[in-house]
């Protein structure tokens, strides 16, 4: 594949990478995943651990076989992701690809997937999906409430692999063709295309997701929305945060060293120091750019949308009474009675 040999030599400023970036990404990255073991753990171990219920309302016939297809679709193109790209070059070579080791680290991402309803819920994955609930109530701080409820199905997990991995592959061939056709252009210029071109991509992905039922915005600030007011809202920071977040990935996958590894690996002496500094590198650049934007956004959403389906609700069981308590301007956001610790 074009996008796996795309290599970028180092000239001029791009020479001086430092030798040891790969220790302070591996040292970000052991520190998210130590957090999310903690927290992944504790919530195995909770009775929470279980999945959420749905409500009365069922999927209608062509939403639940689409979902389906999803689910078994998208678990399967996972599974051949980690073969094509992991498992396969591994035997061949005796090495793990910068491709084989990000398709290992991409799912524990999945972690920070829940930071979108850290302060307030505005968001909701459909309970319908298969899940165990979530460790919302493990996470230090959470102010949301019913954490207990939250929604975090199983296809989100292996989502990062055929979804997002997907798509940094895209982006980063489409990089690769536009710097082929204009070699002239500066590293600027390509970014700034990627981005665009990557927006239209989240815009796109991020509605289709919402139109076949995989989750919901119901509190999205409504006065820059698309479709505002309707159950297939989609917040514009939502997708631009999102593009920002899913260029940064995929600059770790196409931007590489004379020797092949991407710059987050750069100085890494085996293949633990590389995959702790890729998972730094993502983890960080997910918390830059979509973590800490979303906690923004839930502290700005709006009142919930009326008419939502129960299982989209379920976190909110205020909401068949009152849509208004769900989250929105005027409702407070909790906290627990402990800070650094999570509310049981």
């Amino acid at each position: 594949m074009t996008t796996m040999n795309t290599r970028v030599q180092a000239r001029g400023s791009e020479a001086a990478i430092p030798s040891g970036i790969a220790g302070a990404f591996a040292a970000v990255g052991a520190g998210f995943l130590a957090l999310a073991a903690w927290c992944w753990l504790r919530w195995i171990a909770s009775d929470h651990f279980r999945p959420v219920d749905p409500g009365a309302d069922p999927l209608p016939p062509w939403q639940h076989a689409t979902l389906l297809l999803l689910q078994v679709g998208g678990l399967l193109a996972a599974l051949w992701c980690l073969w094509h790209f992991t498992l396969q070059p591994r035997l061949k070579t005796g090495r793990f690809s910068t491709e084989g080791l990000i398709c290992l680290v991409l799912p524990t991402v999945w972690f920070q997937d829940l930071m979108f309803a850290y302060s307030q819920t505005w968001m909701a994955y459909n309970a319908h999906l298969w899940n165990m609930g979530s460790w919302a109530a493990e996470i230090p701080g959470w102010m949301a409430r019913h954490p207990e409820k939250m929604v975090e199905p199983f296809v989100t997990f292996y989502g990062y692999i055929f979804w997002m991995f997907g798509c940094m592959l895209l982006i980063s061939r489409f990089m690769h063709a536009l710097r082929r056709r204009q070699p002239s252009l500066s590293h600027a210029a390509v970014l700034g295309w990627a981005l665009l071109f990557t927006l239209c991509l989240d815009a796109a992905v991020e509605e289709g997701a919402i139109r076949i039922g995989w989750y919901a915005i119901p509190g999205a600030w409504r006065a820059v929305s698309l479709f505002a007011g309707t159950p297939w809202q989609l917040p514009v920071p939502e997708f631009l945060f999102g593009a920002i977040q899913t260029l940064a990935f995929a600059c770790v996958l196409h931007f590489r060293g004379a020797d092949g590894r991407s710059f987050a690996e750069q100085g890494a002496s085996g293949t633990l120091t590389r995959y702790l500094a890729l998972a730094g590198a993502l983890h960080l650049f997910f918390f830059l750019s979509f973590s800490l934007p979303s906690l923004w956004s839930g502290l700005h959403s709006d009142r919930w949308v009326e008419g939502m389906p129960s299982y989209f609700t379920a976190m909110c069981p205020e909401y068949p009474a009152q849509p208004d308590a769900c989250g929105g301007p005027g409702i407070p956001a909790s906290r627990p009675p402990q800070v650094w610790l999570p509310r049981r």
